[in-house]
C-alpha cells in the first residue's frame, strides 16, 4: 500500500513540473507577404503616399525608413511587428524584438508592398502560455498592414489635383 502512495505521488510530482516546464521551437521563416495594388496616381504621386504611410505606419522609434529612392520608385524600411522585453528578473527570460522589411514599389497607377517576415521566430510555452513569434502571428500582422496600405494608396492623393 506505501509503495503504491508513493508511486502515485512520484507521478503527481512529475506531472506538476512537467506542465511547468516550457519548450521552445524554432520556426522556420514564412515567405514574404505581398499585395499589388492598383491606384488612380501617377509615379510620383504613388512615391509620395508610400513615404506618408510609412511615416503614419512606423509610430515606434525603433522601425525606421532605411532607403527610399524616389527615381527607382522604391521606399524600404525596417519595422517592429512585436516588441521585446527585457527581464531583469532570474524567473523570467527577455523575449526579443521581431523585425520585419517592408518594401514599397511604385510606378504609375500601381505600388506592390513586401513584408518579410522576422528571422529567429519561435513558439514557446511554459505554464499554459505561447511566447514567441509564430507564423500565425506574422501572416496576421503582414495582413494588417497590407489592408491598411491598399486603402492608403487608393485614396486621391491632394498631390494629384492641386
Amino acid at each position: 500500500m506505501k509503495t503504491v502512495k508513493r508511486l502515485s505521488f512520484l507521478i503527481l510530482l512529475i506531472t506538476t513540473f512537467m506542465s511547468c516546464v516550457s519548450t521552445r521551437t524554432a520556426i522556420t521563416s514564412p515567405e514574404a507577404a505581398t499585395k499589388n495594388v492598383d491606384t488612380q496616381s501617377d509615379k510620383n504621386s504613388n512615391f509620395i503616399k508610400a513615404n506618408e504611410w510609412m511615416v503614419q505606419t512606423f509610430n515606434n522609434a525603433k522601425s525606421v525608413i532605411q532607403f527610399k529612392d524616389k527615381e527607382a520608385g522604391i521606399v524600404k524600411g525596417k519595422y517592429v511587428m512585436k516588441e521585446g522585453t527585457i527581464s531583469t528578473s532570474p524567473y523570467t527570460q527577455s523575449i526579443p524584438t521581431f523585425f520585419s522589411i517592408i518594401t514599397i514599389r511604385v510606378k504609375d497607377n500601381a505600388s506592390r508592398i513586401e513584408i518579410e517576415a522576422p528571422s529567429g521566430m519561435y513558439s514557446q510555452k511554459a505554464m499554459g502560455i505561447e511566447y514567441g513569434f509564430t507564423e500565425e502571428t506574422f501572416k496576421t500582422e503582414a495582413n494588417r498592414l497590407i489592408n491598411e496600405f491598399e486603402i492608403y494608396m487608393k485614396k486621391v492623393s491632394t498631390n494629384d489635383s492641386w
